[in-house]
């Protein structure tokens, strides 16, 4: 599988769309990978965009 990089021009349209409507774009509150010892990526906590993410609860 194909590891992402950056955004697609889609993922971009979301997050602003989510950003203009007020909603919540930070995807480490509701990331399974959410912990210290297992997340090294700079962004954290206040990713908006994460190739790793998956949703907690799947």
């Amino acid at each position: 599988m194909k590891t992402k990089i950056k955004p697609s021009w889609g993922d971009k349209l979301k997050i602003r769309i989510k950003k203009t409507l007020g909603m919540h774009i930070f995807l480490c509150d509701s990331c399974k990978w959410d912990w210290r010892s297992t997340c090294h990526r700079p962004e954290r906590p206040n990713a908006t965009w994460c190739p790793d993410y998956a949703k907690r609860g799947k």
